[in-house]
């Protein structure tokens, strides 16, 4: 599955959950454009994951590093960009 970030494409891929806390279902690389889920999530929750780090590649991207690395901000942001527009993840 690939998203988009800023016009720049995003593998998307699912991965036994390798985080390092209980809080944390995903995780973006930036250098790689990729962003791992937890395979083992109900769907709901992986699509929110997506948009979560979806938000910190965007921040990133232009240039607000530290929002970018404020987890409850970037949290916050997701949950209502993903609540307002009820957001559809579709594999190609």
């Amino acid at each position: 599955m690939k998203v988009t970030i800023c016009g720049v494409p995003h593998e998307v891929v699912e991965v036994k959950d390798e985080f390092d806390s209980d809080c944390h279902f995903g995780q973006i690389e930036y250098s790689k454009c990729l962003i791992k889920v937890n395979k083992e999530m109900p769907e709901e929750m992986k699509v929110s994951t997506i948009v979560h780090e979806m938000m910190h590649g965007i921040l990133n991207h232009l240039g607000y590093e530290d929002l970018a690395n404020d987890e409850k901000f970037v949290r916050v942001l997701g949950n209502a960009i993903n609540e307002s527009f009820r957001v559809k993840v579709c594999n190609e």
